[in-house]
């Protein structure tokens, strides 16, 4: 990959008048309450202690304070969430860094503003600008009743900004990470441009391919028309590359490369009672790899997805409780020019549709004496290789002790389609299409208490999982393909956290998670997946001038045997005056070697070694 400087790259993005903002530790970024509102959970606003569900909500500010360089690394500090990942850039081909909710390998829908942004399972959060976001809400267990088929597991919907800041910056890191950032607001028009590079680095991986070789650019603009009209589009432009080299990491075999190209385009409307969302996401997919060892390029896939679709919901108030009703409908279409799957005759062309018909309704009333009660269902309909019917209730009934302190349970059945390429093919000659597969379904139960006050919040939660999932199994090699099918998952866990505002310039978190994933293989025998016990605990000090903040998470008793899991990051942040400010930053300050990849997989990926950037902002 061509080496660009700082100098050069500030030069291009000032040229075309785009960049990448890192927000530092600055005015812009907004602090919430410890008791937020919500808005994902149950598609309408409240407090997060009347929210019959496991929620967590991370503002900017808090992203900001991981220490992370991208939006993935800052949500795998979050406490409960597991994630995986392919070395330092993430992710590899077709294989896309995943965070996964309780232990399950599939089903987390992530969504930008409310609208889906799943393509094929697959979302790339580490391309999502952590300027462009106003704040992160996670909800953690079943959400097809609200969301659909790609909400079984859990819900990651990222709320941007309705006002960008005027911020110019500069980051350079080791191992050749640069980004350059201009971010602006033009009255009803924002933007936000990154560019972001790496250079590649041998030695993380097990199977001898380097890692870290990244070339990413990001642009989102929005418009607001109005107070009820608004347009909002992304695009992300993707190059990996992934050499192989022999044993002694000395003699190039293969010289791999990724190009992915992802658009979402959003129209919103929005009233005091009706919501409006008409979307459309692209990726376009193109995969090259050259044979050093035969000089020849070996076929590849060259995928595209499409979606374009209409959500709408209308809140109904009246003596009977709060209605919400909803349609979603959408149309989804795979194309690939060249099929190499294991058992799909080579070149052959793929050009499939399918077809999503949804209806929702919920029901909350207020049953007196501090309790609530909330019902709802939702009727999927779906036209593919052949048709699919899913009826999916919810039930939840939460008990106020008083205004700030509740009691919860829910119980919510869940369904999730396969994929276009898990039935078709599609990925690299390694994987091998399953047009029997059946949807995913099944139930998750959950117990919970909150408690808030003005320092102060303690959330607990119990929960049970009992999935019909789709698994990978095989070892992902030409003579052992990785081959999908139908299998058992069950999880049972406790979930734990507390923050704690400690005078005017402290304050603190904790979290601790317990659980014990599995998964029934084609033996019918059950098989740990990931980790039984998780950690989370960070620090943090601010005042007018100077920030600082301490993040970390730990994760043992993992699945195959792995090692413990140790990511710790630094951040601190020194405000000048109010243009000019600088942040130093410590990824993985223990410079530890965790792997990083699933523990189901055969290959291991291990994370990048200590690194420290800097960030100068200027902001007018």
């Amino acid at each position: 990959m061509r080496k660009n400087t700082v100098i050069s790259l500030t030069a291009t993005l000032l040229a075309a008048n785009i960049s990448f903002a890192v927000p530092a530790f600055a005015d812009s970024l907004q602090t919430y309450n410890l008791d937020t509102m919500v808005v994902t959970a149950q598609r309408e606003s409240k407090r997060d202690v009347d929210t019959p569900a496991s929620v967590t909500t991370v503002s900017q500010k808090q992203l900001v304070e991981t220490g992370a360089s991208n939006l993935f690394d800052a949500l795998r500090l979050q406490s409960g969430v597991t994630t995986y990942s392919y070395g330092g850039s993430q992710s590899l081909g077709g294989m896309n860094a995943k965070i996964l909710m309780r232990g399950a390998n599939k089903g987390t829908v992530v969504m930008i503003d409310g609208v889906p942004a799943n393509i094929n399972e697959t979302y790339y959060l580490d391309s999502i600008p952590v300027e462009s976001i106003a704040r992160v809400e996670i909800v953690k267990g079943a959400a097809s009743t609200l969301y659909g088929s790609e909400a079984s597991t859990g819900v990651i919907n990222i709320i941007t900004k309705k006002k960008m800041p005027n911020t110019l910056s500069l980051t350079k890191g080791e191992y050749g990470r640069e980004k350059a950032a201009l971010t602006l607001n033009a009255n009803k028009l924002n933007f936000a441009v990154a560019l972001e590079q790496s250079d590649p680095m041998k030695g993380y991986s097990s199977n001898y391919k380097q890692i870290n070789d990244l070339n990413k650019k990001s642009f989102t603009a929005s418009y607001k028309f109005d107070d009820n009209w608004s347009f909002s589009h992304q695009h992300n432009d993707s190059k990996y590359s992934y050499d192989q080299y022999d044993k002694t990491w000395s003699k190039l075999t293969e010289d791999a490369n990724y190009h992915y190209i992802d658009d979402f385009s959003r129209l919103q409307y929005k009233d005091d009672s009706v919501s409006a969302n008409l979307f459309y996401n692209r990726s376009n997919r193109r995969n090259q790899t050259y044979n050093v060892t035969g000089s020849k390029w070996t076929k590849s896939d060259h995928l595209r997805f499409d979606t374009i679709g209409l959500d709408l919901q209308k809140q109904i108030t009246g003596k009977f409780g709060d209605v919400i009703v909803g349609t979603t409908v959408s149309r989804d279409s795979y194309k690939n020019d060249i099929t190499v799957a294991k058992n799909i005759k080579p070149g052959t062309k793929i050009n499939e549709f399918r077809t999503n018909y949804a209806v929702f309704a919920q029901l909350s009333k207020d049953l007196g004496a501090g309790y609530t009660a909330t019902v709802g269902a939702r009727e999927t309909v779906v036209e593919a290789n052949k048709r699919y019917n899913a009826f999916t209730p919810q039930f939840a009934l939460l008990k106020k002790l008083d205004n700030n302190s509740s009691l919860y349970a829910n119980a919510a059945k869940s369904f999730k389609m396969p994929t276009f390429t898990q039935i078709y093919g599609g990925g690299g000659a390694n994987f091998a299409a399953n047009p029997l597969l059946e949807p995913e379904e099944g139930w998750t139960y959950e117990f919970g208490y909150k408690k808030t006050s003005n320092t102060s919040m303690f959330k607990a939660a119990l929960y049970y999982m009992d999935l019909d999932t789709i698994e990978y199994e095989g070892k992902g090699t030409s003579s052992n393909p990785y081959v999908t099918r139908n299998m058992s998952f069950k999880n049972k866990g406790l979930e734990m956290t507390y923050e704690k505002d400690f005078g005017s310039k402290y304050s603190y978190s904790l979290g601790a998670n317990f659980c014990n994933p599995m998964g029934k293989n084609k033996k019918g025998v059950w098989e740990r997946k990931f980790a039984r016990e998780q950690y989370n605990a960070g620090i943090k000090y601010h005042d007018a001038k100077f920030n600082a903040a301490l993040t970390g998470m730990f994760t043992t008793d993992r699945a195959s045997g792995w090692g413990d899991l140790l990511p710790v990051n630094f951040i601190a942040g020194y405000k000048f005056d109010k243009s000019s400010s600088v942040e130093l930053g410590v990824e993985n300050i223990f410079d530890r070697n965790d792997i990083v990849s699933n523990p189901g997989s055969a290959t291991k990926y291990y994370c990048l070694p200590r690194m420290v950037h800097v960030t100068y902002t200027y902001t007018f």
